[in-house]
């Protein structure tokens, strides 16, 4: 079964609701003409800021991927320009791909309480746009500016009442971690964030670039349920790249294969513990966005599939 007729059978069975559980499923097919056991995403940001969302997803769609991550200054650049995001959406699924999350509510892992509600209003409208692209997740950010350590507590207070909100929007939030935010460099601390909170169905989102940056073990997945996995942002890092909690080495992610990750013990234990969610190409490198983007696209899909298929070989 290929991608276009996997989308539109869903769509014809349940709808929506189908569509957007199909990477977790347990009956998932096989993607990328059975060479990945998971659907790949690509994240928009790889690709420039010159290039508008709705082209992203034709690219996107020309070269194969299987879903795409989007960002919500694409979604208001988008809607601004006074195109729906629902006939997006349309688009997007008539063209055989989804959204499994976006990019992201920005400073709602907040530090305190009443930093978290003065921004209630961005945050209700991100959500919104968000659930008109129809993404299933939707990513929950720290405050970049908030230079103490990060509370935990104070973060899964957030975290729940972004849960409770994301109700309304049939969204599930996800905690990501980043190198250089104190109190959430590693795994461990969004996977503790989550824990405090006590939502039914925490999830946070994994990286491999963040993980060989911040000290995080390939290995320690093994212990994760692969339902608190929302989404698995996938990149290689460059040869003089080296473990740092310093802000802006994103620039230095290269195509898988082309760096010093081990790539494919980090997708070994995703294997091991079941996960079927998406693998995202997640990739914010300057050079990578002069090129030409139907070329490099190929190539980007192409290195990915390489990688990935390794696990099965």
């Amino acid at each position: 079964m290929n991608r276009r007729d996997f989308v539109n059978r869903s769509l014809g069975v349940a709808g929506s609701a189908v569509l957007l559980n199909s990477c977790t499923s347990t009956s998932s097919p096989k993607w990328q003409k059975g060479e990945s056991r998971w659907p790949i995403c690509l994240d928009t940001a790889t690709l420039s800021k010159d290039i508008s969302l709705e082209r992203k997803v034709e690219l996107a769609a020309e070269a194969g991927f299987d879903a795409i991550e989007p960002w919500d200054r694409e979604l208001k650049a988008h809607k601004d320009a006074g195109k729906s995001l629902a006939d997006l959406r349309e688009k997007i699924r008539d063209l055989g791909m989804f959204v499994p999350s976006v990019i992201g509510l920005w400073g709602a892992l907040a530090p305190n309480k009443e930093n978290f509600k003065t921004h209630l209003v961005q945050h209700k409208m991100r959500l919104e746009m968000v659930s008109d692209i129809g993404s299933e997740h939707v990513q929950v950010i720290p405050q970049f500016s908030h230079k103490e350590k990060l509370n935990h507590d104070n973060a899964a207070w957030s975290y729940t009442q972004v849960c409770t909100l994301a109700k309304e929007y049939n969204l599930t939030p996800a905690i990501i971690f980043l190198n250089f935010v104190k109190g959430l460099e590693r795994m461990n601390d969004a996977a503790n964030i989550a824990l405090i909170s006590g939502e039914k169905k925490a999830q946070i989102i994994p990286d491999t670039y963040h993980m060989f940056l911040g000290g995080t073990s390939a290995n320690s997945l093994r212990h994760l349920d692969k339902d608190f996995i929302a989404i698995f942002q996938f990149a290689d890092a460059g040869q003089n790249v080296k473990p740092s909690k310093k802000f802006g080495l994103d620039g230095m992610r290269v195509l898988p294969g082309d760096g010093k990750l081990p790539l494919v013990d980090y997708l070994k234990p995703l294997k091991a513990i079941g996960y079927e969610g998406c693998i995202s190409l997640e990739l914010y490198n300057k050079e990578y966005r002069k090129r030409e983007p139907e070329k490099f696209l190929a190539e980007a899909l192409q290195k990915t599939v390489k990688v990935v298929a390794q696990v099965d070989a």
